[in-house]
């Protein structure tokens, strides 16, 4: 054989295969007997290999561009040349001066290409700013459009239907009369399965009231209803939208890009590669324009947006092409559809929902109980709340701790940035002491001095620092507390509180409770007390040994409405030496809520799945 390349086409076509990846097994194997066999076929492969290293650290690496496709072209030509001296010799050096030098002007003109493109570029990106607002109504009208179609195919379908049925119960009749004794026969048909539309990507204390479903990552989720009893469950839509979960919820998965969502919260954030999402509710409908957004649903059938980042459509009613009454959301807004189908303004306060799970789970568990120490941040009871964050007895304001003494004014202040309190005051039995926005009285409270050293506080890494209580400190997201120094009040609204949750019970409030070790050698006397829509369910008085935790557990019923908590100075105001409140430090460590399921879970997906 001859050791001249372009004379064995056969060869070469070997090595191009090699390189492309496209040799069949027979063709490899007659490709490594001849490169065993012939020294010259294997000097002829080692040149031709280092010619093909040569072109990609050239090309091989670049995108395609207008510049690297004259470059590539303008190799093919030389390839045949090329290809003529793999069999007599290595490329002289000359060959390859002349060739880097061609590509440094290739890429010199590749740079300035470039540069022009980002110019053409931003002036593209000019044009479609300026575009936006028409998009937008384009599109309300384009919506408007399918929405009237939409209702013509309607009717359409329905009197088509209604002939079909009209033939067929006639037909049915005429073969009934026939033979009667005969029993109808069909072929036993195979329910369809629904399509996968998500998978879980993480989970948190998370638990379905359906066994066979799991919480586990890379669990697939076919279109269907399911009602979330407990935790946190994140999932990602084949549609590329990332959907975090939130205990209590009843939903119902609709397709890759759509969710129905009959009670709770959810947070959904939409990447760059979604195609968007609709989360569709009983009373309204929730489109996503690019954006990270939450929806809740309450116990009443209100539906509220919170837009934390972009912007969303809400509007009445659940059909997502109707166009309504409707509003659009921008970053920092929210909205919501009330009970009668308006579309009214809220407060922008995204601690309402769990944005993402946490690293550390938090003392609260969505559906299972409810930090009451994380609602004093602002919180949801689920760890979206501010530590160091205090209540002003006095006026109800959103405050930072500090300790100093102040008198109390005998009023009862509404926290109106707060949903789940319902007010705080300084207790003072001297005359009716109210306790509730409802008017309930605290007629047991004793007479204090009418004084409190520092603010209602969930505190943290304040001045007050840490609580130590039965050797445990306290006031961490995981070992939480309420920091109560005597003489305050305050009191939850559970009816909110149950709105918000919906498809579970509040069934009791727990805490540990007691005066908490302190640097000062001073000593304590104080008393705490529970009290249910103004009657007092635990007292606990002349506590005067600090470090002793004492537990509270008060069941609650449905019905009730305010649950309230109050420290006083023991009545030792008098005494010679105390003013009433030295280091009366009243904790309530881990202060609870503990939630069930309820029977409105059950009915709630039972309806969600007739929708």
């Amino acid at each position: 054989m001859t050791d001249d390349l372009t004379e064995r086409p056969e060869f070469l076509e070997l090595l191009g295969g090699l390189r492309e990846g496209t040799l069949t097994d027979e063709q490899f194997a007659e490709l490594d007997r001849v490169l065993a066999a012939e020294p010259a076929a294997r000097q002829s492969y080692v040149e031709y290999m280092l010619l093909c290293a040569e072109l990609r650290r050239y090309h091989g690496m670049r995108d395609v561009s207008e510049g690297t496709a004259v470059a590539i072209e303008g190799l093919a030509e030389l390839l045949p040349s090329v290809v003529d001296q793999i069999g007599g010799g290595p490329l002289s050096l000359g060959d390859l001066v002349e060739r880097d030098r061609a590509m440094a002007e290739m890429r010199a003109a590749e740079e300035a290409r470039r540069r022009a493109e980002a110019h053409r570029e931003a002036i593209r990106k000019a044009a479609d700013d300026a575009l936006e607002r028409f998009k937008e109504q384009e599109r309300l009208r384009r919506e408007e459009l399918a929405y009237r179609q939409y209702l013509a195919r309607r009717r359409q379908l329905a009197l088509g239907v209604f002939a079909v049925v009209v033939l067929l119960a006639s037909a049915a009749l005429v073969w009934v009369s026939r033979w009667p004794d005969r029993a109808p026969s069909s072929p036993a048909s195979t329910p369809a399965i629904p399509p996968v539309v998500a998978a879980i990507t993480r989970s948190s204390n998370a638990r379905w009231d359906r066994a066979d479903l799991s919480t586990a990552p890379d669990t697939v989720l076919r279109a269907s209803s399911m009602f979330l009893m407990q935790g946190l469950v994140e999932m990602v839509f084949e549609g590329g939208a990332e959907v975090l979960v939130q205990a209590p919820a009843v939903l119902r998965l609709e397709s890759d890009d759509q969710m129905f969502l009959h009670s709770g919260a959810v947070s959904v954030a939409i990447g760059e590669d979604s195609t968007g999402f609709i989360v569709r509710t009983p009373t309204g409908t929730v489109v996503d324009y690019g954006t990270e957004f939450g929806v809740i649903v309450s116990r009443s059938g209100e539906t509220e947006a919170i837009v934390h980042k972009g912007k969303v459509g809400i509007r009445s009613g659940s059909d997502p092409v109707r166009s309504g009454t409707s509003t659009i959301l921008n970053t920092g807004q929210a909205g919501a559809v009330d009970g009668a189908g308006n579309v009214v303004p809220r407060a922008y306060s995204p601690s309402q929902i769990v944005r993402e799970i946490p690293v550390h789970p938090s003392f609260g568990i969505p559906g299972r109980r409810l930090d009451l120490a994380d609602v004093i941040g602002g919180g949801n009871g689920f760890g979206t709340g501010q530590a160091t964050s205090a209540i002003c007895p006095a006026t109800g304001g959103h405050v930072r701790p500090v300790e100093t003494d102040r008198r109390g004014t005998h009023r009862y202040a509404s926290v109106a940035w707060n949903r789940y309190i319902d007010g705080v005051f300084v207790p003072n039995g001297t005359e009716p002491q109210i306790v509730s926005s409802a008017g309930h009285t605290f007629d047991e409270c004793p007479a204090t001095n009418n004084i409190y050293y520092l603010e209602i506080t969930n505190i943290g890494d304040a001045e007050c620092g840490r609580q130590v209580l039965g050797g445990r400190v306290h006031g961490s997201p995981e070992q939480p507390c309420i920091l109560m120094h005597a003489n305050l009040g305050i009191t939850f609204d559970l009816a909110e509180i149950a709105s918000r949750n919906a498809g579970l019970r509040i069934e009791r409030f727990r805490s540990a409770y007691g005066v908490s070790e302190s640097a000062t050698n001073r000593r304590c006397n104080a008393d705490f007390w529970v009290l249910v829509d103004g009657r007092v369910r635990f007292a606990q008085t002349g506590v005067k040994v600090k470090g002793i935790a004492g537990q509270i557990d008060v069941p609650l019923a449905e019905t009730d409405r305010f649950l309230t908590l109050i420290t006083t100075d023991g009545g030792d105001a008098d005494v010679v030496g105390l003013r009433g409140t030295d280091s009366d430090w009243c904790v309530f460590a881990e202060p609870n809520l503990e939630l069930t399921p309820s029977t409105d879970g059950v009915s709630s997906q039972e309806n969600v799945t007739r929708k």
